[in-house]
């Protein structure tokens, strides 16, 4: 770490990371007694919208300690990760933002081949952004992806995908650039996405401590106690078994395949009364 009492992060926006931010702590909080007191602090307060590129190579410098991301192979050669998913597979798990105008022609759609008559906008640095490519899905890349919302509203393409725990709050936290959008209610793609939480590879101490707290907060129910908290309200809103699943493929190599768990396709929080 960097000072004594802090773990030093970039990606920072509650609307997308708040669960992660929180399961961090919760995991200091609770591994507090035998390491001592520490909080996750923003790198450079003056900073704001670090590129997620940017913050890979904040922590290859180490003037960050910790990132969540999810696994590819570039990651896996260059820093150590704790293979357990942050999400439970929920981000696996994906719902459009369309504009209010269109809900008609996306009620046509029910198979991968309908919504080939679609174009996507998505984030060109991130981690899933080539699911578009591969399963030949027309697609429009922004490297700044705090202009989708904008785009999406303004016809530069007809959906934004995003998981459950962002879709709504990110249209709640944006309102000035979201009217007119919603939550599509009919449709959800799924494919194999995870998140894990990566280190520098000489950052043994703040890893070790990373393992020991994960198995801290699944043994005494805190992290699904957390997870409840933050998704409640989200996995009812999203009322998946009333949608139409879209499965679709996720490029990834061998090297990725073996770290993914079974969350990837059983998440616990399908089950009825988890």
């Amino acid at each position: 770490m960097g000072e004594a009492g802090v773990v030093r992060v970039c990606q920072i926006e509650q609307a997308k990371y708040g669960f992660r931010i929180d399961l961090a702590n919760l995991i200091l909080s609770k591994t507090a007694s035998h390491y001592g007191e520490s909080q996750l602090i923003r790198f450079r307060k003056e900073e704001a919208g670090v590129s997620q590129n940017r913050c890979i190579e904040l922590l290859k410098m180490k003037r960050i300690d910790l990132l969540y991301l999810p696994p590819k192979d570039a990651l896996i050669s260059n820093f150590d990760f704790i293979p357990f998913d942050i999400h439970a597979g929920m981000l696996g798990y994906r719902v459009f933002l369309i504009r209010e105008t269109d809900v008609e022609r996306f009620k046509k759609v029910k198979t991968i081949e309908d919504l080939r008559s679609f174009t996507g906008g998505f984030g060109s640095q991130w981690g899933d952004f080539k699911v578009f490519g591969l399963n030949d899905l027309p697609v429009v890349g922004a490297a700044n992806t705090k202009v989708l919302l904008t785009m999406l509203k303004h016809d530069r393409f007809d959906y934004f995908h995003r998981g459950l725990h962002e879709a709504w709050n990110e249209l709640q936290a944006q309102s000035d650039q979201t009217k007119g959008l919603i939550v599509e209610k009919h449709l959800a793609l799924r494919y194999p996405f995870q998140v894990f939480y990566w280190f520098h590879k000489d950052n043994d101490y703040l890893k070790e401590r990373f393992e020991k707290g994960l198995l801290l907060v699944l043994q005494d129910g805190s992290y699904r106690q957390l997870f409840r908290k933050h998704f409640d309200d989200i996995v009812t809103r999203a009322n998946l078994r009333n949608r139409t699943i879209i499965d679709i493929d996720y490029p990834m190599s061998d090297e990725v395949r073996k770290w993914l768990g079974d969350d990837a396709l059983t998440p616990f929080w399908l089950e009825e009364n988890y």
